[in-house]
């Protein structure tokens, strides 16, 4: 039978806490061992492990397999330690048996020796002594590595009292399994004292190098009132450990600080839907802005099922995604779309009919059943996608209903709009945990997996400055290849995904207790349905606005108003001046969908139709130009930053009389003196800066004269202004002149 690479049969030699036992019988439950003194044990299969293999030595380690007590302390022997170990076993049952593998029937050609056979009669320490004088032999006619060193009887005697008293772990040197504390010779204080300033460097605050470690650590104990110098080498090897162990960058101190709290599983997401991963990362490809007319980046919002790891939806937004951007994501994973292949014509995505619920069903499609289109009200069912299994044909994208929806604490995905928005469909918004991409790793690693279809683009400018281009994003880069707009990188991105990721086998797609088979997202799709039966989306043309958030305003005879802009069409007749109460208790509001990024027009559901109506601005048809809520707020900033919010005809002479008097006032600051004060400061200063230096210098003179060592044209030293000196009364090296000089 085989266990672990090792094939065991009657007659197979094994390693035993005694040393080498023989395979007497194999049953399928186990095997029945005899050892070297003749007793028969049964030991059952998942005792048994495979010894690490080891480089010289008779037998070697790689050969028998051990029980599972031996091996398990067996292996943590070194390569050196194991091959001496089994020398040794080999001699002692040699001397013990006259068999250096000790059972007859493992015999080594010539075995049982006449010297060493125990039923001629020899006593052990006679055995013992021509054992030595074998081993003294091998060692003075051998060269090689294998053979032992001349050993004398006595140390046989004590192998042998080893080996009876410890069996094989008896025989290993003692130097060789011994447990050597590597810091042994650094205090316990200095060391609990290290460990808590390398504790601080949780990645909040910035890295230290080592010295100041140590700087750290001496003040510390200082302060405990501790004088404690460990030997420098280890001390520094010490404080080393510590630091490579907690990171070496404030990024790996943090996430090493964070791996207290981390999961040590995965989410258990078997069923299509039940858990949505989304985020959003910034697009390593330039695009180009018709409007700015030059290059830009932008990001890419993605979405994709847990469970099959298939992408449900995607988006390319500007820089950077909002609230509503990820709502409209949500948006579109509730719809299901589809892409056609015909030749080398391929589509975009576009959204596979809007019935009142989708239905993908898990029985057998009939036999008149093609699958292949999408027909997503057509009655029949299937158990599959109707996606094509080629690259030709129709693809399709699936739309699901969220059980739930994984995202970081990023700003769009904790607003107030999208948990509003979440908690209408009923939807979980389990957060990750801060800091830890690791816990929607998943997403994560696809965004590298998106650079696969990145790199296919003009003006890839890698994922960091490292791997970017000198000549990206500029003209010269993209004379002959120019740059996709926003939406063109959008269309292919979504080609990638149906045609390239989508049909591309996926290492974390394994279904538990099958072989390892990497299965495709597709694939995964089509088998989970097996266990859904079928999922229920709801779908309606106006969808949409169930994903806009909702404001309430009052309708007068001159439509409604929202930020200073009145919306109003003649669907809004009959619902002007409403009673208190008919839409909310409080007063006479009624609720109005807008979208943040077209302030052009609202909507809003008829109550007596359910059908949505849309409200124009006023002056929606005096503009091209989208207006949008980014705009009405930074122009409605600018009014409100003015002195004046409501501009007159005589403003601007207003203003300049009210702060500057006149024009011809500010071409002569007002604050004349107070600058003059400060020019003469500055003059003042640079007048002392002066005297000084001719003081030294007269001084310096003077002294020379005394000395006699005058300079031609220097003034003799009576003549110097002995005010002069007074300002180095008090400075090194400089003296005033005494009365008597």
């Amino acid at each position: 039978m085989r266990e672990n690479r090792g094939e065991l049969s009657a007659g197979s030699m094994v390693l035993t806490d005694d040393g080498t036992a023989v395979v007497v019988h194999v049953d399928r439950a186990g095997v029945e061992l005899k050892d070297v003194r003749g007793a028969v044990s049964f030991v059952e299969w998942p005792d048994l492990r495979t010894a690490q293999p080891i480089d010289g030595g008779e037998p070697t380690a790689s050969d028998p397999p051990a029980l599972r007590s031996l091996a398990e302390v067996w292996n943590r022997l070194d390569d050196e330690a194991r091959t001496e170990t089994l020398q040794r076993l080999g001699i002692v049952q040699e001397i013990a048996t006259g068999y250096r593998h000790g059972h007859a029937e493992l015999a080594l050609p010539g075995e049982p020796s006449d010297l060493f056979d125990p039923a001629l009669g020899a006593t052990l320490s006679q055995r013992c002594a021509r054992m030595a004088e074998r081993l003294s032999h091998e060692a003075r006619t051998s060269r090689s590595s294998n053979t032992p060193a001349a050993i004398t009887s006595r140390s046989l005697h004590l192998w042998m009292s080893k080996w009876q008293d410890g069996g094989l772990l008896g025989l290993v040197d003692g130097r060789r399994s011994k447990q050597v504390e590597v810091f042994a010779t650094i205090p316990l204080e200095w060391r609990l004292a290290a460990s808590d300033v390398v504790a601080e460097l949780d990645g909040d605050l910035s890295t230290v190098n080592l010295g100041e470690i140590h700087r750290r650590v001496k003040a510390r104990l200082k302060e405990s009132g501790l004088d404690i110098r460990p030997p420098e080498r280890a001390a520094g090897r010490y404080v080393s450990h510590l630091k490579r162990s907690r990171g070496k960058t404030t990024r790996a101190q943090r996430s090493n600080k964070l791996r207290g709290v981390a999961g040590v599983e995965s989410y258990p997401a078997i069923l299509p839907g039940q858990m949505v991963a989304i985020d959003v990362t910034r697009s390593d490809a330039m695009v180009w802005c018709p409007t700015r007319g030059g290059s830009c980046s932008v990001e890419i919002i993605s979405a994709m099922d847990v469970a099959t790891r298939m992408i449900l939806a995607l988006r390319v937004v500007p820089m950077s995604a909002d609230s509503h951007d990820a709502a409209m994501l949500l948006y579109d994973v509730m719809r299901p779309f589809s892409q056609v292949v015909e030749g080398t014509s391929v589509s975009d995505w576009a959204w596979a009919g809007v019935p009142e619920q989708i239905e993908f069903y898990a029985d057998e499609p009939a036999a008149d059943d093609d699958c292949s289109g999408v027909e997503v009200s057509c009655p029949r069912t299937c158990r599959r996608l109707h996606t094509a299994r080629s690259l030709q044909g129709t693809h399709v994208i699936p739309g699901v209903q969220p059980s739930a929806v994984r995202a970081d604490h990023g700003s769009i995905f904790v607003s107030q709009v999208f948990r509003d928005l979440l908690n209408r469909f009923g939807i979980d918004l389990p957060l990750s945990r801060t800091r830890r991409p690791v816990d929607n790793g998943i997403l994560e690693r696809y965004h590298e997996t998106l650079q696969r279809g990145l790199q296919q683009l003009p003006g890839y400018k890698g994922r960091n400055v490292a791997e970017r281009g000198r000549i990206v994003g500029t003209p010269q880069a993209h004379r002959d290849e120019p740059l996709l707009t926003a939406q063109e990188l959008e269309k292919f991105l979504r080609r990638w995904i149906v045609l390239d990721y989508h049909r591309t086998p996926h290492s974390g797609l394994r279904m538990p207790g099958m072989e390892a088979i990497d299965m495709c997202p597709v694939e995964m799709f089509d088998a989970m349905l097996k266990l859904t039966g079928r999922l229920h989306v709801p779908q309606r043309p106006d969808m949409i606005y169930d994903f806009l958030p909702v404001r309430w305003g009052s309708v007068k005879s001159t439509g409604v108003e929202f930020e200073d802009l009145t919306y109003d069409c003649r669907g809004l007749d009959g619902l002007r001046n409403v009673p208190v109460g008919m839409f909310r208790a409080k007063d006479a509001a009624m609720p109005f969908h807008y979208d943040p990024h077209d302030m052009s027009r609202v909507w809003f559901r008829h109550p007596d139709t359910g059908h949505i109506v849309e409200v124009p601005w006023r002056k929606s048809h005096l503009i091209d130009a989208p207006l949008t809520q980014t705009l009405v707020r930074e122009l409605r900033g600018k009014i409100a930053r003015r002195s004046t919010p409501r501009l007159r005809r005589t403003a601007a002479e207003d203003e300049i009389i009210a702060e500057l008097g006149s024009l011809l006032d500010g071409v002569v600051p007002k604050d004349w003196r107070k600058r003059i004060g400060a020019a003469r400061l500055r003059h003042d200063a640079a007048t002392r800066d002066h005297t000084e230096a001719a003081v030294a210098m007269t001084v310096a003179d003077a002294v020379e004269a005394a000395e006699g060592r005058q300079q031609p044209g220097a003034p003799p030293p009576g003549q110097a202004d002995e005010g002069e000196y007074s300002i180095w009364a008090d400075s090194w090296p400089f003296e005033p002149p005494r009365d008597d000089a």
